[in-house]
């Protein structure tokens, strides 16, 4: 989801071994920083959504398959051209746009044909911080907000069952960095080392809520608690219950966001 950390998360990972794309998005007063991303591939997934009659801020599921097989190759066809172009290399590299978590029908078959095999890092923010973040950046309502994390999250955890897959969460990440690369299996570079912790500076954080404040709150509905408080459970060795992510989907398909 937006404001999860995935830039910050994108970074690390380049940092520390990942290949970036080729061209990168250029810094905004938003994220000063950098996003860390390919513009190309934003705007591929902005047409893509687009044409499901659907954009970045829209909360309401996509459809099944998300759009006819005629209509679905040409995407997929593009994004395989824009894989080769951004990541010509043989390296591992960090795919990131948040948009990716609800149109994992186009690139996990343009991974596959690209040759690439993913590993799926789901970045996990307290969604009221999202909610506050995007307010301030967007004016965008409290509970609109909160249907949005849950339509992107609902969406990666589903697409993401038969793919190995790691939850990671900002508050760990600007905590435990290295904590968060061994659990990837990474080594921490000590030439990038300080880079890093340089680059993780509290600054980056404008928002904070903990998990019993959103538990709280009256105005969260009960789907996006409920997927919260599994997600932050994390567990490695079990893995995510589908049991609160498909009742949570069900809640956002009637309630019709």
């Amino acid at each position: 989801m937006h404001r999860s950390g995935t830039s910050a998360l994108t970074r690390v990972l380049s940092l520390h071994g990942l290949s970036l794309p080729a061209r990168v998005m250029k810094p905004a007063r938003d994220n000063p920083r950098g996003f860390w991303e390919s513009a190309e591939v934003a705007a591929l997934d902005d047409r893509i959504l687009a044409a499901a009659g659907s954009r970045y801020d829209d909360p309401r599921p996509l459809p099944p398959g998300l759009l006819p097989p005629d209509a679905l190759e040409p995407f997929v066809a593009e994004a395989v051209e824009l894989l080769a172009t951004e990541f010509p290399g043989p390296e591992p590299f960090v795919l990131k746009d948040p948009r990716i978590c609800r149109l994992l029908p186009v690139w996990l078959p343009a991974l596959a044909r690209f040759g690439a095999t993913p590993l799926a890092l789901l970045p996990v923010r307290n969604p009221l911080e999202v909610a506050r973040s995007l307010e301030v950046r967007e004016k965008m309502p409290k509970p609109r907000a909160l249907a949005l994390w849950l339509s992107h999250v609902l969406a990666a955890e589903a697409g993401s069952r038969d793919l190995p897959r790691t939850v990671l969460h900002y508050d760990d990440l600007l905590r435990d960095w290295r904590g968060c690369l061994a659990h990837l299996g990474m080594p921490v570079r000590r030439e990038t080392a300080l880079e890093t912790v340089a680059f993780l500076t509290p600054a980056l954080r404008h928002h904070e809520a903990g998990t019993e404040t959103l538990l709280r709150d009256p105005d969260v509905p009960a789907a996006v608690k409920r997927v919260y408080a599994e997600l932050r459970r994390a567990p490695a060795e079990t893995g995510l219950d589908p049991e609160p992510f498909d009742a949570a989907a069900a809640w956002l398909a009637r309630s019709g966001a």
